[in-house]
Parts: C-alpha cells; structure tokens; sequence
C-alpha cells in the first residue's frame, strides 16, 4: 500500500513537472518586404530601372560604421529582407541606391517565454510609401 502513494505521488509529481516546462516556441522575426515603384506605380524592378547593381540595404552599426545587409528579390519583385528584427530593440538602416536613397528603423521586442523577437514597427524617413498588407509599397523618385 506504501509503495502505490509512492508510485502515485511520483506520478503527479512528474506530471507537474513536465506541465511546467518551457515549450519549444522559437519564432524567428516576419521578414521586412519593399516594392519599389515610381511616380506612375511602375514596379522599378520589372521596369528594370532598380537591380542588384544600382541598390544595397546597410544596418548602421555606430561609430560610421555598417553591414552590408542581404536581400532577395522575389518572383513578384519586391525586395525581402529577412535578417532583420533578430535582436531586440532598435535597429537603424539605410537603404542606397541611383534613384534614391533612404533610412529606416526597425523596433523589435523579444518573445516573453519564448526565443525570437516580433517586429513591433518599421519607420521609414525621407520617402513616400504605403502600409500594406504584408509589404511596403515605396515611391522612389530621383534626388
């Protein structure tokens, strides 16, 4: 009788243990997605006008320093990045090119409980563009 309270007070133990575990709830950051257009809603990439010679995205590290930061260009032709938002806080960007360039911040916290960060904002400086769902629509015009 003694050793069925033991096997039942070690089963509810090990119940309550393994029901306060951490769960395994990883979520890596939403990538950041832009499509260039110009004045007339042209995407600049199917135009031709923007390709991965004439742009570059940087993260501004301090002290003038920067990071190249990689991008992909989709099927659709927006440009995603995918490396950014993995840290929390804040994080400051550039992005460079012969039509115009421009600079954006990227706000992320960090999961509570869980690994990875959510992006809470992108705000982007000096350029014209849209929210939408899922992508930036920007407006590149000539400097």
């Amino acid at each position: 009788m003694n050793t069925t309270r033991i096997y039942l007070v070690l089963a509810c133990l090990c119940l309550l243990v393994t029901a306060c575990e951490k769960q395994d709830c990883f979520t890596p950051p939403e990538p950041v997605v832009f499509e260039f257009v110009d004045a007339e809603g042209n995407n600049l990439i199917t135009t031709g006008q923007l390709h991965n010679d004439n742009f570059e995205f940087r993260e501004e590290l301090g002290n003038d320093q920067n990071e190249l930061v990689e991008h992909t260009i989709g099927v659709d032709d927006r440009v995603t990045l995918y490396s950014v938002g993995w840290s929390g806080g804040v994080e400051q960007f550039k992005f460079l090119s012969t039509i115009k360039s421009f600079s954006f911040l990227v706000k992320a916290r960090n999961n509570k409980g869980c690994g990875g960060t959510k992006i809470e904002q992108v705000t982007l400086d000096d350029v014209e563009y849209q929210q939408k769902e899922g992508y930036f629509l920007i407006t590149l015009v000539p400097e």
